[in-house]
């Protein structure tokens, strides 16, 4: 018996959608991925938003402030000093007078290398660590 020309269209369809979806995965990836992505640019925003804050409280103060929270409870100064993934406060070194380190927490590689100083935010995955000088551009990625 002959199966009808309906369930053959069917058949092809599901088979399309479903080669679709996997393609989709494959190309886009999953879901969590993305989130895990997300959740990695949302922290250079932040750490770079620190630096920002910093250079501002430096030519205020003419000195780097001793923590994060010294920095964050002047109102002055906007930035969002909590790691959205962990709740966590990042990380705030004082290495010299002009001198810190920010660090985060990262869940993955970022896309970009590092090559050029556009790419200074370019980490690995897990702790990495910044060195920043006040108002200067030579930056320095530490990986700790």
């Amino acid at each position: 018996m002959k199966s009808p020309p309906g369930r053959l269209v069917l058949a092809v369809a599901t088979t399309v959608v479903g080669a679709s979806i996997v393609a989709g995965v494959f190309v886009v990836g999953t879901p969590a991925r993305g989130r895990l992505e997300s959740l990695d640019a949302d922290r250079i925003e932040d750490l770079q938003g620190i630096m920002r804050a910093v250079d501002r409280f430096w030519t205020d103060h003419e000195r780097l402030p001793e923590t994060l929270v010294e920095l964050a409870e002047d109102p002055r100064f906007q930035a969002n000093t909590v790691d959205p993934g962990s709740t966590e406060s990042y990380e705030y070194h004082v290495r010299g007078d002009e001198t810190y380190a920010l660090c985060a927490v990262f869940d993955r590689e970022s896309r970009a290398p590092r090559r050029a100083p556009e790419d200074f935010w370019s980490h690995g995955v897990g702790r990495r660590c910044f060195e920043l000088d006040v108002g200067r551009s030579d930056r320095v990625t530490v990986d700790e």
